[in-house]
């Protein structure tokens, strides 16, 4: 009776999928590896990319292949964030788009050049707050 009470224990606070598709670019090893062990921790299904020109690749000629988030670094070698989300946004218009920058400098910048449906986020950030971030952006979707 234990073993049957602790596998249900274990059931309810395993999470559920989410059935949300994100599309993460980073160029940094260590902060896609990072990135995307939160969220497929979070239930998401992650596609990762290491630069802007495999990401387009990824998604060139699959429109029914839904994709709920791009989460892209803005500061790449080759297609940076802002190009990315742009071309992104061709191929997916509704989709929500979070940039990631470590650059302050970057934010003044962004502000206005930055649409409805694209958000940026400073790094460093916790784990907690990525989390709490990306579950807004996908609670609007």
């Amino acid at each position: 009776m234990s073993i049957s009470s602790s596998s249900k224990a274990r059931s309810t606070t395993k999470k559920a999928p989410s059935g949300k598709r994100i599309l993460l670019v980073e160029d940094e090893p260590s902060a896609l590896r990072l990135f995307s062990e939160i969220l497929r921790k979070e239930g998401h299904e992650v596609v990762e990319s290491s630069n802007g020109e495999e990401a387009m690749e990824q998604v060139k000629g699959k429109k029914p292949q839904q994709v709920d988030l791009l989460v892209s670094d803005l500061v790449m070698p080759g297609v940076g964030g802002l190009e990315l989300a742009s071309r992104f946004r061709e191929v997916y218009p509704n989709t929500k788009i979070l940039l990631l920058s470590g650059y302050t400098e970057d934010v003044v910048i962004l502000e206005e050049r930055l649409s409805q449906d694209t958000h940026f986020l400073p790094k460093p950030f916790r784990a907690e707050t990525f989390r709490t971030k990306i579950q807004e952006l996908l609670a609007q979707a």
